[in-house]
């Protein structure tokens, strides 16, 4: 039988989470998803692409009108982020 590794899922979640590889990923994929919300579906359609690295948001746009009126709006954008997630994961964001 093949009953002798039988783990519980949430000590497997406690060990992957508790890994610094994968809990820096799970908080960036966290900021990703703020950033998301912050924005709204209505900006969303104008957003090609947006990373996090080394706790830099980059984010490609493909309007300038909307990349020059975020970056207006960057610091109370990352101070939103950060207050989200409840510690300053987000530096700078840098728009393309």
């Amino acid at each position: 039988m093949r009953g002798k590794n039988i783990s519980n899922i949430g000590s497997i979640i406690r060990k992957l989470m508790s890994n610094p590889k994968f809990s820096d990923k799970f908080e960036e994929l966290d900021a990703l998803n703020v950033w998301k919300e912050i924005v709204g579906k209505q900006l969303q359609v104008y957003i090609i692409d947006a990373r996090i690295h080394k706790g830099v948001l980059y984010v490609k746009l493909n309007s300038s009108a909307l990349r020059n009126e975020l970056s207006y709006q960057k610091t109370d954008l990352i101070n939103k982020i950060n207050k989200r997630l409840k510690k300053d994961f987000v530096k700078d964001i840098i728009l393309r």
